[in-house]
């Protein structure tokens, strides 16, 4: 009889330790059949939904970001709902507070897409950590008190969420940008800057955002090869973030606007 007590009470406590280590998931009363993430864009993940609103895991999906550099994000969502982002910064199963690096309700019918950037803050380890994108109806998925939802396990009336993987290499801000095959100069710069593509990969898009996400100018190139010009005189000064996109890669690289 105490053998098989130890045994239940050793498999009960294995049990809770690995419910423990389980993320927590919001609800949706409703359900998220036109309420629901239709795509992401960060990085190396393109994902773009599938038929079945609930499947939720997609972590063998990842993207390397670098901490302290502004990476930009896309998310088109369904009728109506907001975005909001967390990582799980410290790896304890849990999104706090802190770990929310986007969230903002617009909305449209029957979709709206999100642009901005989200930036993991100076000094993250190298390692892997989850991302979760949560398309919330009527609510930004963050601040309290929405009575259509809130927070990364709150309960909503509609939407759905959907989870990735971000890794973190190592690499420092500075060894980042000196990476990217875009190459901008003058940078810094008053008036217009040339554009050179120092990789093999065929660029169909170049764009220009300030750090908080706002796109500002759109240069659809079809097919960088040689060198391209922008003029930057009508834009306030400070600092921007310059997106050269192909088919498989997505590059980014700062220029100062003085």
């Amino acid at each position: 009889m105490n053998t098989r007590y130890a045994l239940f009470t050793l498999g009960l406590l294995s049990w809770n330790l690995l419910s423990a280590q389980s993320y927590c998931s919001p609800t949706f009363l409703n359900g998220c059949t036109l309420w629901r993430n239709l795509s992401v864009n960060v990085g190396t993940i393109n994902w773009v939904a599938g038929s079945d609103c609930f499947v939720s895991d997609f972590t063998s999906q990842s993207t390397v970001l670098t901490p302290g550099v502004a990476e930009p994000m896309t998310v088109s969502s369904g009728n109506w709902t907001g975005c909001a982002v967390w990582v799980d910064l410290n790896n304890n199963q849990n999104f706090e507070d802190s770990e929310n690096l986007f969230h903002q309700y617009v909305g449209g019918d029957p979709s709206f897409t999100y642009n901005f950037t989200i930036t993991l803050p100076p000094g993250t380890p190298a390692g892997s950590y989850r991302m979760r994108i949560i398309a919330g109806w009527g609510t930004d998925g963050f601040t309290p008190g929405s009575i259509n939802g809130y927070g990364p396990c709150g309960n909503y009336q509609y939407g759905n969420f959907n989870d990735f993987t971000v890794v973190v290499s190592g690499s420092t801000a500075v060894a980042a940008q000196a990476s990217s095959p875009l190459r901008i100069s003058p940078n810094p710069t008053a008036d217009r800057v040339t554009v050179v593509n120092g990789t093999t990969a065929v660029i169909a898009h170049v764009e220009l955002r300030t750090l908080d996400g706002r796109l500002v100018m759109d240069l659809p190139v079809a097919g960088l090869s040689g060198p391209i010009s922008a003029d930057l005189s009508t834009l306030p000064c400070g600092t921007y973030l310059l997106t050269g996109r192909s088919q498989d890669e997505v590059w980014t690289t700062r220029v100062v606007k003085e």
